[in-house]
């Protein structure tokens, strides 16, 4: 960020100030935080709507450290595995995920303790070390790469890492306490492993997890996990919760054959804006502002405005902070078409943009501790810079322009922090659909896309006795 502040001080009259003070103004003013470009990921967008999604992961390989910068290094790997695994390149997107999981890690640690920076500018001053959610979820999106590379081990190791990360941040998680699709999921590769006892187990987890937040979260418990989960009850001869078997209803004995997988992407994702309000308050007049920036160029203007008014007031606060705004689906539903089989529809596993916007609301105590805190140090500092300016010029004039002057460019370096994983869907749906053994040509057919034609086919979807076959597709 670059503010440039216009003002009366002549050139010459700079000398009397200590070296420290304007070692302090310089670096405020010249680059004190290293966000994304709002406007950068236009192209990305574009490029995923489209369903280019191999010429998305080149715009993001190739933005690098230019764009992301060393803060930025945890959001390059993710937005580059998502992109890579809708592209097809599932080995790629794994090894970006693996590099995403360990450097989270790193950086929620030194997180904990290692925020005093921020304090003096804003939250970009410090590395992007990920939302709770996003931390979860990256080992979801994970395992789905080694489900659709065939590897249920290596997607159960990714399922069971994220058990361990909630009981890690058990003080933080708030209301997002489980995440039912990695337990669906689990299920879904115990069964296909014959480990019958643990796919019941994983199923029955799962469907308690979704019924547990089904108000809170806004997702329900799938149709298909309700069946799954009374299907193995019978067979193992175990007890299933009434509600469940309610839910399951009549189904039938599977027949010999396999079982198609798709997973449906559906975004775009949840985005940060930023909200801020500015408290002015001079001789005789009091100005209280609030605004929502949504693009690169207003938040531009707004630290400009902050700056302006930070010159002419001798009292100005101004404090910023993000929340989500979910932007219109493409698609909102998907039928699935196995030719030479039969047809499903999705239903959804997983919503996303409802657990992003809990899970921010359930941190927003803490920002705002942060927010008051910076608030104050600011106020204080401009007070002490105009201090520090009458008394080594003899002036008062001097040192309230000091002040004034100080008070601006602190002001406009008061930035929310509206970084996040860019490539992330708002939902994920699933289809399944039993088919004889043999090879088929599946057709996903998205509904509501805003182009009104988007759809993709697989051919030669292989499908195996007892096996189930994972394939994701997406709409964004």
């Amino acid at each position: 960020m670059r503010v440039r502040v216009v003002g009366m001080m002549p050139s010459a009259g700079i000398g009397w100030l200590p070296r420290t003070l304007v070692l302090l103004v310089s670096a405020v003013t010249v680059g004190c935080a290293t966000g994304i470009d709002l406007d950068y990921y236009r192209d990305v967008d574009r490029a995923l709507a489209e369903n280019r999604s191999g010429e998305a992961a080149d715009i993001v390989r190739k933005a690098g450290r230019e764009i992301y910068g060393e803060r930025n290094r945890l959001l390059y790997h993710l937005d580059l595995a998502l992109a890579l695994q809708l592209a097809g390149d599932y080995h790629g997107s794994a090894q970006q995920f693996e590099t995403a999981d360990t450097l989270a890690a790193d950086l929620y640690t030194k997180s904990l303790g290692g925020e005093a920076a921020s304090l003096f500018t804003n939250d970009l001053a410090i590395p992007y070390a990920g939302e709770e959610f996003e931390r979860i979820l990256l080992n979801v999106f994970n395992a789905m790469n080694y489900a659709l590379l065939g590897d249920s081990e290596g997607a159960l190791v990714e399922v069971r890492r994220i058990d361990t990360k909630f009981a890690a941040i058990e003080a933080e998680k708030g209301r997002y306490g489980r995440e039912p699709l990695a337990h669906y999921l689990s299920g879904l590769l115990f069964e296909d492993a014959g480990q019958l006892d643990d796919a019941f187990i994983a199923y029955s987890d799962a469907a308690a997890g979704y019924a547990g937040q089904s108000e809170l979260f806004e997702q329900s418990v799938p149709a298909q996990l309700a069946r799954d989960v009374a299907r193995l009850g019978a067979r193992l001869g175990r007890d299933v919760h009434p509600d469940i078997a309610a839910m399951a209803g009549e189904y039938d004995v599977l027949p010999d054959g396999g079982e198609i997988v798709v997973l449906h992407y559906f975004g775009p994702g949840p985005r940060k804006v930023e909200r801020s309000i500015e408290m002015s308050f001079g001789e005789g007049f009091a100005v209280v502002q609030s605004m929502q920036v949504d693009s690169q160029d207003e938040k531009e203007v707004r630290q400009t405005l902050s700056a302006a008014k930070g010159m002419i007031s001798t009292t100005q606060i101004t404090i910023a902070y993000p929340v989500f705004k979910q932007p219109p689906l493409a698609c909102g539903r998907a039928q699935v078409y196995v030719d030479g089989c039969t047809a499903g529809v999705s239903e959804p596993v997983s919503n996303i943009s409802r657990t992003a916007l809990l899970n921010l609301e359930d941190r927003l105590g803490r920002i705002w501790s942060k927010i008051v805190a910076r608030a104050v140090l600011k106020f204080i500092t401009a007070r002490a810079a105009g201090a520090v300016g009458k008394e080594a010029s003899g002036n008062e004039g001097v040192g309230l322009l000091v002040q004034l002057f100080t008070q601006a460019a602190l002001s406009a370096t008061e930035e929310a922090d509206l970084r996040g994983w860019r490539t992330i869907p708002a939902q994920v749906q699933m289809t399944r659909i039993h088919c004889p053994a043999g090879s088929y040509r599946v057709r996903v057919d998205n509904m509501g896309s805003a182009s009104g034609g988007n759809w993709r086919e697989f051919d030669n979807v292989g499908v195996s006795d007892g096996r189930k076959t994972f394939l994701v597709s997406s709409c964004f």
